[in-house]
């Protein structure tokens, strides 16, 4: 059964869903679109022909059953959606050719003054409604020949074949009721149009905002507004004073093993969207993650007076975080973070998946400091205590060897200092 489906209101009937349906499987877009249009117009053009074929029929059956027949050929259109599901093409030229061709015949039946050679103007309109426009020149094929018939009427033509007895008062009507109905043809068809286009306009906006979206997830705004401004420039800062934090989960490796894969993605889930909120708090820029690692800086990609301590509340806070989430798993969990403050160079890399990357040994020092730190703990350089100052409390761990590096002098951060 198909689903339901209204307009207006109005629940529209089950087998009207199904017919617009029919040979749809497999289409999407405007493809679905032009075919859904297509399965309507060939129900609504065979009900219009049997319309007129029933006018004729009463007002003279004697006399007009030749129009009456004539008309009553756009029943073929019932045959139209079967074989636009098996060739498109062939769906385009059946269209056109019983159109031209019952249309024809009923102007040599009826003649010009009956209006209905109007009717060829709605023939290229609705095969652009229902094939698109990638076709371009069979499309102006079908409207040159749609005009030169209409031309022929108009020339060459002077009234009904000589076996049609009519009336003046009939072919005005006829007249009336042509221009109406290609009016609204032609209407609908420039309607169809530009909400088409509209649509389009309005999906190309949506995924524009998107991809900004995307873009800005991926790149600081004010890197990815250099990056637009010039995609072939190379990116490259160099900063003098930034905080760098390492974050990393203790024992991650065994603790996810006891859980499910979809439990383990979780957590890291709700683990780092909430550090990703810390960062927007406290104004730093999140580098990347790593597995179970999480790394942040403050100070990049502007520059700021303050970094250590921005970067400084942010670890606290971090800790606190974990703290809170680690009760949803059996044993807990705890994180290390490492802390420092130096200069750095920053810069996108690659041209596919771009990645704002930061490099220096302030860096290395820092991831450093998380590796040689404690679970639940902070562990920050001389350096970056001495920036700090009496704003928050410390205590002192000693020199450690860093590889590369030497001896570094270290503490650990343990709170914020209460002022007095």
């Amino acid at each position: 059964m198909p689903p339901n489906v209204y307009l207006g209101g109005w629940r529209v009937p089950d087998w009207v869903v199904w017919y617009a349906s029919y040979g749809t499987e497999g289409l999407s877009g405007p493809e679905l679109r032009q075919r859904r249009t297509l399965n309507v117009i060939s129900v609504l053009i065979p009900i219009s022909g049997s319309s007129y074929a029933g006018l004729y029929l009463l007002v003279d059956a004697q006399g007009l059953w030749p129009a009456a027949v004539a008309v009553s050929l756009f029943s073929l259109f019932l045959f139209w959606p079967k074989i636009a599901a098996r060739n498109e093409f062939a769906a385009m030229f059946y269209g056109a050719g019983v159109a031209i061709t019952v249309q024809t015949s009923l102007v040599l039946l009826l003649g010009p003054d009956s209006g209905l050679h109007l009717f060829f103007l709605s023939i290229p309109v609705i095969s652009v409604i229902c094939f698109g426009t990638e076709r371009v020149w069979l499309l102006l094929g079908l409207a040159t020949i749609c005009a030169a018939i209409m031309a022929f009427a108009e020339i060459s033509l002077s009234g009904p074949a000589a076996f049609i007895q009519v009336d003046d008062s009939f072919l005005r009507l006829l007249q009336i009721s042509a221009f109406v109905l290609v009016t609204g043809f032609v209407t609908l068809g420039v309607y169809v149009g530009f909400l088409h286009a509209d649509i389009a306009e309005r999906s190309l906006e949506a995924e524009y905002a998107r991809s900004e979206e995307l873009l800005y997830s991926l790149l600081p705004r004010e890197i990815a507004g250099r990056l637009k401004a010039d995609p072939n420039k190379t990116i490259a800062d160099s900063l003098s004073n930034v905080a760098i934090i390492f974050a990393d989960i203790a024992n991650f490796t065994p603790m996810s093993a006891k859980l499910d894969p979809k439990e383990v993605v979780t957590l890291l889930n709700n683990v780092f969207t909430e550090f990703d909120n810390l960062a927007d708090r406290h104004q730093l820029e999140k580098i990347k993650t790593i597995g179970d690692a999480y790394m942040v800086a403050a100070g990049m990609p502007n520059a700021c007076a303050d970094p250590a301590h921005r970067a400084a509340e942010m670890a606290l806070d971090m800790l606190d975080v974990t703290l809170a989430a680690s009760t949803v798993v059996p044993e807990g969990f705890e994180i290390r973070i490492g802390l420092h403050v130096g200069p750095v160079v920053a810069g996108v890399i690659g041209n596919r998946k771009l990645f704002y990357d930061v490099w220096g040994e302030t860096v290395n020092i820092a991831s450093r400091m998380e590796s040689h730190g404690a679970p639940g703990r902070v562990l920050v350089t001389g350096a970056t205590r001495a920036q700090l100052g009496d704003g928050f409390a410390f205590e002192r761990r000693g020199e450690i060897e860093v590889k590369g590096i030497g001896l570094v002098e270290t503490s650990w951060l343990v709170g914020r200092q209460e002022r007095r």
